[in-house]
């Protein structure tokens, strides 16, 4: 087991919320149900809301919806698959959690999938591009007595915040949820090592 004068002091310095390994698999297994749960259903309502946009906006026969409606469908209907696809991935990084390896393997896998990652943030970017560019394109042709460079940079002026916003609460979450798990893995990792 673990020196628990280790333990003690690194509790101390704040780097360290768990007290024991089992302290520490508990808490990980309770943070890897939650977000599976969570995955599996944002998954599913992506899926669903794909589809609903893609009868409502893209195969919807409508003659009063004109080509700019189907085209900010399309961004949407495609940003919302690929949300799906990178919703499916985490649930599959989720689904196959394995608590019955060895310790320094479980450690080293939950250290992995409890970093903060950019790549998550990199996979969002040309979804969030394309719902920028569905919004842009439905406000562009609804504020016609605004100049068009206007128009556009209107819907920046509030998109580009509300994105940063939402990147920081989840930058906070996980602060609050994950990092003390990714950082008391890490920290018994080194110590076992």
């Amino acid at each position: 087991m673990i020196n628990q004068e280790k333990m003690e002091k690194n509790n101390s310095a704040g780097a360290d919320n768990f007290i024991d390994f089992d302290a520490l698999v508990s808490g990980l297994k309770k943070e890897d149900d939650r977000n599976l749960k969570m995955t599996r259903n944002f998954r599913w309502l992506l899926i669903v809301i794909a589809v609903f946009y893609t009868l409502l906006m893209v195969v919807n026969p409508d003659p009063e919806l004109m080509i700019h409606h189907r085209i900010s469908g399309l961004c949407y209907v495609t940003a919302f698959a690929l949300f799906a696809v990178l919703f499916t991935r985490l649930y599959n990084e989720f689904r196959v959690v394995d608590y019955s390896l060895t310790s320094v393997t479980m450690l080293q896998q939950a250290v992995k999938r409890y970093k903060l990652a950019t790549w998550r943030y990199i996979w969002m970017l040309p979804s969030l591009v394309l719902i920028d560019a569905g919004i842009s394109i439905t406000f562009f042709h609804r504020w016609t007595d605004i100049e068009p460079l206007s128009r556009i940079l209107l819907v920046q002026v509030v998109f580009i915040p509300v994105m940063v916003i939402s990147a920081f609460i989840g930058y906070l979450i996980w602060r609050r949820k994950q990092k003390p798990l990714h950082d008391s893995a890490l920290n018994l990792l080194q110590e076992l090592q």
